[in-house]
């Protein structure tokens, strides 16, 4: 095989396709990136005419990456290249031309000007085989939309747990909506957008692993360019641009998260989230201390008055803030792990000036949405502070599903010791 690349336009395919191939794997197929120049019909149909491209893929046997570079091919072959090796290499190349070719026995020239590496490559028949690009389902929708989903939801999905719906993220698609929500049994996030053009029957749920959509975000950029998705029997397709990014969905069912949500609140804080996040973020200077020995102090809330006051007490220090809010209803102090909080207050989107926090107890989680309400939560006040006539006439709060985004997060306090 020989072929030869802009350098930029290799690496453009590279980077994103190392995020799958580089973790560890027992099979030395799938550490490395299957290069077919021209695309082989073994590995999926390919359904451009230019010819001289090269089709680059990644699959760790869960999740998997394929995408087409344009190239000039010399000599036609099918190889799978080490992913840590030939990244690193491309990277350190000078810009321009890059030249790839591969000898009978899988040994691997790279040259750039005067600069040239040898490496090994094996066959690409090892290659393990892929799923196929097509789906029981599929639908259009702009990146900024789905990278703000993912953005709002995917840091409250386990990184590890031992039941597999905290690894992954709720995905719903009902009603011209599309839902997402993440929990990981100590705070739960969920998101919701209008979509115009979604053309599936009935209700569709699946779960998607959580760390498939870390790197899914990577991908997305902040433009109203659509993205393809493709729902299959046992895998989700994105497709971005010309690159394909797909997993095998969890085969378990998600909890019913509805259920954890109060129905009931007994104090409820209008608070600047610029204000908010600020004061959060100078909390965990000393709650998350490692090196004072207090990674695992809380930081304590007390919502009263015309504002909350923030504080902390470590080994290695303390901290005091206070910022202004409007409170109604009872006076509440409350604990909290500083990190659920401020990746809670920095997931709700910029543009939302204010946020609504409402309590109940100090044992009992707190709801964080935008001032206007959300689609998720109709909770109604508490009949034993408000009184039964104010509490009657603050029903009905909840936001219609029609309106462009809604969001909401649960995070559960912790106990404080006196």
């Amino acid at each position: 095989m020989k072929v030869t690349f802009d350098k930029q336009d290799l690496l453009a395919a590279l980077i994103p396709a190392a995020g799958i191939s580089q973790a560890k794997n027992t099979l030395a197929a799938v550490d490395g990136l299957l290069f077919e120049c021209p695309p082989n019909a073994r590995f999926g149909e390919y359904d451009g005419e230019d010819r001289n491209v090269c089709r680059i893929s990644a699959f760790d046997l869960e999740k998997g990456l394929r995408t087409t570079v344009k190239c000039r091919i010399e000599e036609e072959g099918l190889y799978v290249i080490n992913t840590a090796k030939i990244l690193q290499i491309v990277r350190s190349l000078p810009d321009g031309d890059v030249t790839i070719s591969i000898d009978e026995r899988g040994r691997v020239t790279l040259k750039s000007g005067f600069s040239q590496f040898e490496i090994t490559a094996t066959p690409g028949d090892e290659f393990p085989s892929m799923p196929r690009f097509v789906g029981e389902s599929r639908f259009e929708v702009p990146q900024h939309k789905l990278r703000t989903l993912i953005g709002e939801t995917v840091f409250s999905v386990a990184a590890n747990d031992q039941r597999a719906a905290f690894t992954g993220a709720l995905f719903r698609l009902e009603n011209g909506m599309i839902t997402m929500v993440g929990c990981d049994g100590f705070r739960l996030s969920a998101a919701r957008y209008a979509v115009d053009r979604i053309e599936v029957g009935e209700k569709t749920e699946i779960i998607i692993p959580g760390k498939f959509l870390t790197e899914l975000y990577k991908l997305l950029r902040d433009t109203e360019d659509e993205v393809e998705v493709i729902i299959g029997h046992k895998n989700i397709i994105f497709r971005v641009d010309d690159m394909y990014f797909f997993t095998r969905m969890l085969d378990t069912e998600y909890l019913p998260y509805e259920n954890l949500l109060p129905q009931t609140y007994m104090t409820q804080a209008y608070v600047s989230r610029d204000e908010l996040l600020s004061a959060v973020e100078r909390a965990s200077i000393i709650s998350e201390d490692k090196l004072g020995g207090s990674g695992r102090v809380h930081v304590k809330l007390v919502i009263e008055g015309d504002g909350i006051a923030m504080s902390s007490v470590s080994a290695g220090g303390s901290v005091y803030d206070k910022i202004p809010a409007a409170i109604d209803g009872a006076p509440l102090t409350i604990g909290f792990t500083c990190r659920y909080l401020l990746e809670a207050i920095r997931a709700c989107p910029p543009e939302c000036a204010t946020l609504r926090i409402r309590f109940n107890s100090p044992l009992m989680g707190v709801v964080i949405e935008p001032s206007g309400g959300t689609s998720f939560l109709n909770a109604k006040p508490d009949a034993s502070v408000y009184g039964e006539s104010a509490a009657e006439e603050r029903t009905g709060e909840k936001k219609e599903d029609g309106e462009e985004n809604s969001f909401m997060f649960f995070v559960l306090p912790r106990r404080m010791n006196n």
